[in-house]
């Protein structure tokens, strides 16, 4: 009876001691993910392109999903990027420590090229962030080292 005991309590340990190795990791990333809570309405500037493409000043809000069903192999979340005018894209984020990125493509409007938006960036306190906003356009470059032509500019966010 005793051994019994002895054996349930152990193999108890070992069923807490996995459960808690797998959601430890998740607590620990959302408490350092603050990117993950609630909405942010990021501010992107960036100057006009050498072909003329004229992003200017937008404004997107953004929600990053601290938790993604089925879970991702990758250390990449979920996100949607909602812009000025409505339009909604889906994209991805990682977070380490203070510092992040994010992606997302912009909605291809008429005569103008389609384009990724990668933010990289850290978080200055609880509700503020900023750092460098990175435009990859469809359209050739062959001068540029990534073969599509690039602008670089600067995004400051702010949490509701």
């Amino acid at each position: 009876m005793r051994a019994s005991r002895n054996t349930l309590i152990k193999c108890a340990s070992i069923i807490i001691a996995i459960v808690f190795s797998l959601i430890a990791p998740v607590i620990i990333a959302d408490a350092k993910g603050k990117l993950g809570k609630k909405e942010w309405v990021i501010t992107v500037t960036a100057p006009d392109s050498v072909s003329g493409y004229h992003f200017g000043v937008q404004t997107f809000t953004i929600k990053a999903r601290a938790y993604d069903a089925p879970p991702s192999p990758l250390p990449l979340r979920l996100l949607s990027a909602t812009s000025e005018d409505g339009a909604m894209v889906q994209g991805v984020w990682r977070q380490s420590g203070k510092t992040f990125s994010l992606t997302f493509e912009l909605s291809c409007n008429d005569g103008e090229p389609c384009a990724t938006v990668i933010l990289r960036g850290k978080m200055r306190s609880n509700t503020r962030m900023n750092g460098q906003a990175i435009l990859i356009l469809d359209a050739r470059d062959r001068e540029n080292v990534a073969g599509y032509e690039t602008v670089n500019g600067t995004f400051e966010g702010v949490q509701q």
